[in-house]
C-alpha cells in the first residue's frame, strides 16, 4: 500500500488509453522503474526500502498539510481565494496581502497592501488531513470578503499569522490570481460579430535565402523580414515559425531545432550578420568582403561551416562593440547593460556554460555569449515589430519544443527541477511499434511544485514575450508525458501526470502578461480531460489536413474544429507535392523504414485510394466554392472538369501513380488551397514550401544521420519567391476565400 500511494504521489500512472482505443495497464515493473529513475536522480544507490517509501510520503504528503500556507497557491480572478492548514482549532489568524508591482498595470488598482483579522470558526473547512490522530484542515478564504477591490492578476505574496504562539506560526508564500482563459487578442468577438478567420504561412527559419552572397549560409533574421513582408503583401497575418532556441554550441551539426540545449534563449545563427548594432558598418563591410567563405552553393546547411564562419564574424562584432564601450558608451551600450539586468542569473548561468563548452579556437568570455543573445533578441523583437507595423493581426507565431538535451544548459542549470535518468517519448502506437523516445529531459512534477514552478513560469514568460501567438508542441505534457527510464533495464516506460490545473493557470497568466495568443499541439493520443481544458481555457487547438481523415474520406472544411489552427502540412510530415507523387513512401522504403517490400507495396496503394478520397474532397469543395465566388468560375469549372472525369476512369476508387499526371500539380495545388482555406479553424496555415512547390521533407521521424534533416534551404531567394507569379495567385486565392469565410 506505502509504495502504491508513492507512485500515485509521484503521478506514476497506472493505466492509459491508447491509440486504438484499448484501456491498457502499465506493468508494476514498468512504474516501478520510473520510480526508481525518479529516485536515481538524486541519489545513484538508493534502493527503494521502507524507509524511503515512508520518508517520500511524508515530504509529498504529510508536510504540506503542517505548514500554515503552501508555499504556492493559485486562484481564478473571478472568485479569488486562499487557503491554510491548520490542526482543528478556533484561533486568530492575520493576513497580509502584497500586490506584486508588475500586476498593477493590468488594473486600477491603488492599494497594493492589505492586511486583516479573521477566525477560523468564521471559515468554510474544504479539506482535511488526519495524521498521528489530529485532524488537519484546509481552511479557505474568500478574499472578496475582506478586499474591496478588484483584485489584478499576478504572483502575489501573502503572509499569516496565527494568534497562538504568533512568533513561531507565522508563514509566507505566493498567491497566484491567474485569469479564466488564455489571451485572444485578434480572435476576440463580441457576441453580434462574426468569428474573423485568419490564415498565416509557416516556415523553417533555416530553408530562407535571403541573398545570393556567397555567406548567405542559413536563413537569417533579414530572410525572414523579406519573408514577413512577403506574407503581410498577400494578406497573411501571421508567419509561423521552427523552435529558434538556442542548441548545442559543442556540437553544432546537431541541428534539430527540437533538442534544444535552453528554450529560454535563441540559437545566435539566425542573426543577420549585416545589421548588427554597436558595430561600424564599414569596418564590418570591410571583414564580411574578406571572408571569402562559399556556404551559398548547396541546398543543404552544413551546419559546421556556418557555425564557424558567423562566429568569427561575432567575434569581430564583439570586439568593435568592447572598443567602442570602453571610449563612450552608447544607447546600444546601455541597452545591453539593461537586458543583461532584466535577464538576471539564468543568462548569467547560460553565457558561462557557452562559454565552457564552446570549441577551443572560440575562446571568448561569457559577455560575448551575453552579447549574442542581445543581438539576437533585438533582431527578433524587430521583426514581430515590422509584422505590427505593416498590419498583420498576429505577427510572427513561435514554437516550443516539448524538452531539453540533458548537456544543455536548461537542464543543467536547474537539474533539482529535471528528472536526468528519464526521457520523453510516447508510447507504441500505429506509427512505432515500439514507442518514440526523443531524447529530451522531463521536468519532475514533485520538484516543480516544490520550486514554486518558477522554471516553468520563466519558461513560459522567455518565449511568449517575442511572438504574437505561441504554438506548445505536445501540449499534453501539460497533463501527462511518456517517461522512458535512461537504465534500459528499469522497463518499458509509464506516463508520468503533472500538477495540470496549476500549469493551465500559470500560462494562461502569462499569455495575457505577453500578449500572446496560446496553439497547443495536441496531435496524437489526447485524454479528454485535456481537449475540455484546452476548449474552457480557449486555447486553440493544433489540426493537421493529414490526420483529419476519417471514415474513407477526408472531411468537409466546414466540419473542422473552429478553434484550431488548421496546417495542411508541418515538420513531421510530407510535403503536398511529395504526398502527391509517393515521393516521401519511396524515400521511407529506400531508407529502411518499412518492414518489408510488401508494406511498402501495401502503403503505396493505401495512397492511391487516398488520392482518390483527395480528388473526391476537391470536386465537393471547389463546387460549393463555384456557387459563392462566380469571379473564381472559369477556373474551377476547369478544374472540377478534369477532376471529375479522373474520377469516372477509376472505378476502384483508387488513383495509382501512374495517373496523376493527368492533371498538371500546379492546379491541382491552387484546387488545394482554395477548398482548404474554406475551413472553419480561426486560423489556417500553408508552408511556404508547399506554396512553391517544393517537394523535399525538411524531418523524417525515425532517422538521424542517414536522412539530412532539419539542412534542406530552398533554391529560390525570397526576391524570386516574392516575384513567383504562381505563388502570389496561391496566397490571393487564400486571402479571397478566408475573407469569405
Amino acid at each position: 500500500m506505502g509504495l502504491e500511494k508513492l507512485l500515485y504521489l509521484q503521478g506514476v500512472g497506472a493505466e492509459f488509453v491508447d491509440c486504438h482505443g484499448q484501456q491498457t495497464h502499465i506493468p508494476p515493473r514498468d512504474r516501478l522503474g520510473i520510480l526508481k529513475s525518479m529516485i536515481s536522480a538524486e541519489t545513484s544507490d538508493a534502493v527503494i526500502d521502507n524507509k524511503l517509501v515512508d520518508d517520500a510520503i511524508f515530504s509529498i504528503d504529510v508536510a504540506p498539510w503542517l505548514k500554515l500556507i503552501p508555499s504556492f497557491q493559485f486562484s481564478y480572478l473571478s472568485h479569488p481565494t486562499m487557503v491554510i492548514h491548520l490542526a482543528e482549532q478556533v484561533c486568530e489568524l492575520k493576513i497580509n496581502l502584497s500586490l506584486e508591482k508588475a500586476s498593477n498595470s493590468n488594473s486600477n488598482t491603488e492599494i497594493t497592501d492589505f492586511e486583516w483579522t479573521v477566525s477560523t470558526q468564521n471559515l468554510a473547512i474544504i479539506g482535511e488531513y488526519y495524521y498521528d490522530n489530529i485532524r488537519y484542515c484546509r481552511y479557505q478564504i474568500v478574499l472578496a470578503d475582506f478586499v474591496h477591490q478588484k483584485l489584478p492578476y499576478g504572483y502575489h505574496n501573502i503572509k499569516v499569522t496565527q494568534s497562538i504562539q504568533p512568533e513561531l506560526n507565522i508563514a509566507e508564500g505566493i498567491l497566484m490570481i491567474a485569469p479564466e482563459d488564455c489571451y485572444q487578442g485578434a480572435l476576440s468577438h463580441t457576441a453580434n460579430e462574426p468569428e474573423s478567420r485568419f490564415w498565416g504561412t509557416s516556415v523553417q527559419l533555416y530553408c530562407l535565402k535571403s541573398q545570393q552572397a556567397v555567406s548567405d549560409g542559413i536563413g537569417d533574421f533579414n530572410a525572414l523580414k523579406q519573408a514577413i513582408e512577403h506574407s503581410a503583401a498577400m494578406g497573411a497575418d501571421f508567419l509561423m515559425l521552427n523552435p529558434l532556441h538556442a542548441l548545442d554550441i559543442a556540437l553544432p551539426e546537431n541541428c534539430s531545432p527540437y533538442s534544444p540545449s535552453d528554450r529560454r534563449r535563441l540559437n545566435p545563427l539566425y542573426i543577420d550578420v549585416n545589421t548588427i548594432k554597436g558595430c561600424d558598418k564599414n569596418l564590418l563591410t570591410s571583414f564580411l568582403d574578406d571572408c571569402k567563405e562559399n556556404l551559398n552553393h548547396t541546398t543543404l546547411i552544413d551546419y559546421k561551416k556556418v557555425f564557424e564562419f558567423k562566429y568569427k564574424v561575432f567575434k569581430f562584432c564583439y570586439k568593435l562593440f568592447c572598443e567602442e564601450r570602453s571610449n563612450q558608451k552608447s544607447s546600444v551600450h546601455e541597452e545591453f547593460e539593461l537586458f543583461k539586468q532584466q535577464q538576471g542569473q539564468s543568462l548569467q548561468s547560460f553565457s558561462l556554460h557557452e562559454a565552457n563548452n564552446a570549441p577551443a579556437w572560440l575562446a571568448m568570455p561569457s559577455d560575448f555569449y551575453c552579447y549574442l543573445q542581445f543581438i539576437a533578441s533585438q533582431q527578433l523583437q524587430e521583426c514581430q515589430q515590422y509584422c505590427q507595423k505593416l498590419g498583420m493581426k498576429i505577427g510572427l507565431v513561435g514554437d516550443l519544443a516539448i524538452g531539453a538535451i540533458l548537456n544543455g544548459n536548461e537542464v543543467q542549470s536547474e537539474r533539482r527541477q529535471f528528472c536526468t535518468q528519464a526521457t520523453i517519448g510516447a508510447p507504441p502506437d500505429r506509427f512505432s511499434a515500439s514507442g518514440q523516445n526523443w531524447g529530451v529531459i522531463p521536468l519532475d512534477p514533485v520538484k516543480l511544485k516544490q520550486a514554486n514552478y518558477q522554471h516553468f513560469i520563466h519558461l513560459m514568460r522567455a518565449n511568449m514575450e517575442l511572438y504574437g501567438a505561441l504554438r506548445i508542441d505536445h501540449v499534453m505534457g501539460l497533463l501527462r508525458l511518456w517517461w522512458w527510464p535512461a537504465q534500459k533495464e528499469l522497463g518499458n516506460g509509464a506516463y508520468v501526470f503533472y500538477p495540470f490545473d496549476t500549469l493551465l493557470a500559470i500560462l494562461c497568466l502569462e499569455s495575457h502578461r505577453a500578449n500572446c495568443i496560446i496553439i497547443g499541439e495536441d496531435l496524437g493520443i489526447v485524454p479528454p480531460e485535456m481537449t475540455s481544458a484546452m476548449q474552457q481555457t480557449k486555447m486553440l487547438s493544433n489540426q493537421l489536413f493529414y490526420f483529419t481523415q476519417q471514415h474513407n474520406a477526408f472531411p468537409s472544411p466546414q466540419t473542422h474544429k473552429p478553434d484550431s489552427l488548421m496546417m495542411l502540412a508541418n515538420h513531421d510530415v510530407a510535403p503536398l507535392k511529395s504526398w502527391w507523387l509517393d515521393d516521401d513512401l519511396s524515400i521511407r522504403h529506400s531508407l529502411g523504414l518499412f518492414d518489408s517490400d510488401e508494406q511498402f507495396h501495401n502503403e503505396k496503394q493505401g495512397r492511391a485510394y487516398e488520392k482518390y478520397q483527395l480528388l473526391q474532397w476537391l470536386v465537393a469543395g471547389l463546387t460549393s466554392l463555384n456557387s459563392q465566388h462566380d469571379d473564381l468560375a472559369e477556373e474551377v469549372d476547369l478544374l472540377i472538369q478534369k477532376m471529375t472525369e479522373l474520377l469516372a476512369c477509376n472505378p476502384q476508387h483508387s488513383l495509382p501513380i501512374s495517373m496523376v499526371s493527368s492533371i498538371p500539380y500546379s492546379k491541382l495545388l491552387d484546387g488545394w488551397m482554395m477548398v482548404a482555406a474554406q475551413s472553419r479553424s480561426r486560423l489556417f496555415c500553408v508552408q511556404l514550401a508547399d506554396l512553391i512547390g517544393d517537394k523535399h521533407s525538411v524531418n523524417i521521424p525515425g532517422t538521424w544521420k542517414n536522412y539530412p534533416n532539419w539542412q534542406r534551404r530552398f533554391t529560390e531567394t525570397m526576391t524570386q519567391i516574392k516575384h513567383d507569379k504562381e505563388v502570389n495567385h496561391r496566397c490571393q486565392l487564400i486571402a479571397k476565400i478566408r475573407a469569405h469565410y
